[in-house]
């Protein structure tokens, strides 16, 4: 099946066949409730060698390379599409179960390998991912998984964040978060902006209908979330924190145009 004719331009960006393997239950848990969390996924040793993979690509930023948080603070690094230049990055993205799930998702043969990123953090890092949801930065339709990873392991709370069911509610507008070079295209803004769920959550406005998911993640373990889901990063860890997320969408993915600011990299 030919891809849409933008994404056949984005060098990163591959078509993987697959053989899926069929599971109802994680189809129907991320069709209800947009997130799944499911445990030891990837192998320790496979997480060590993404530890390593990290730590390489940073010593060597690409083009999407960015530093999230603000001068004089413990450092927030992210860097995008760096799978093809580190054989174990390659294996975990491109082949086995990660890719495979996706599929089984989807309920089919093939899978888009949309976007990698990996995020570093020093310890105590208070620069954070903000709530958002990961759908408004792409031109892109129907709505794709994000595969969530961490690498080092974190106390519930200061992992991965995400509000169930709320990839059934709208879209809100992208939040910039870099804070030096901007990473979102220059457009008007035309949707809401996200709910100040923190603020709502200290001060106890959030209604019994709100559930946050921010369990303790151990390495390998992986947060899978309807790219239309509302989540972000949770407390500082003393420790340094390695994590990646893996985009994968249906093969039948295609361009749309958006009235609001989506990833700069779109327009390259």
């Amino acid at each position: 099946m030919a891809l849409p004719t933008r994404l056949q331009l984005k060098s990163a960006m591959k078509l993987l066949e697959i053989s899926p393997r069929p599971d109802p239950h994680l189809s129907q848990q991320i069709a209800r409730d947009g997130v799944a969390v499911l445990s030891g996924i990837l192998e320790p040793n496979l997480c060590t060698a993404l530890i390593r993979a990290i730590d390489h690509l940073r010593a060597k930023p690409g083009p999407h390379f960015r530093t999230l948080s603000p001068v004089g603070l413990p450092v927030v690094q992210s860097d995008l599409f760096r799978w093809p230049e580190d054989a174990t990055l390659t294996q975990v993205v491109t082949e086995g179960i990660l890719p495979q799930l996706a599929a089984s998702i989807f309920g089919t043969d093939s899978v888009v390998l949309l976007e990698d990123q990996f995020f570093y953090s020093e310890a105590r890092a208070q620069t954070l991912s903000p709530w958002h949801q990961d759908h408004p930065y792409h031109p892109l339709e129907p709505w794709f998984l994000t595969f969530w990873i961490p690498l080092d392991p974190v106390l519930a709370g200061q992992g991965l964040r995400a509000v169930v069911g709320s990839h059934r509610g709208p879209l809100f507008a992208p939040v910039e978060f870099s804070a030096a070079e901007a990473t979102l295209t220059a457009a008007g803004d035309t949707l809401a902006p996200v709910p100040d769920i923190d603020g709502d959550l200290a001060n106890s406005r959030l209604g019994p209908e709100v559930n946050i998911l921010a369990p303790p993640f151990e390495p390998g373990d992986v947060m899978i979330l309807d790219s239309r889901t509302l989540h972000a990063g949770g407390k500082a860890c003393p420790h340094p924190f390695r994590r990646i997320s893996i985009r994968y969408a249906h093969p039948e993915t295609h361009i749309v145009e958006r009235a609001w600011p989506v990833a700069a990299f779109w327009q390259e």
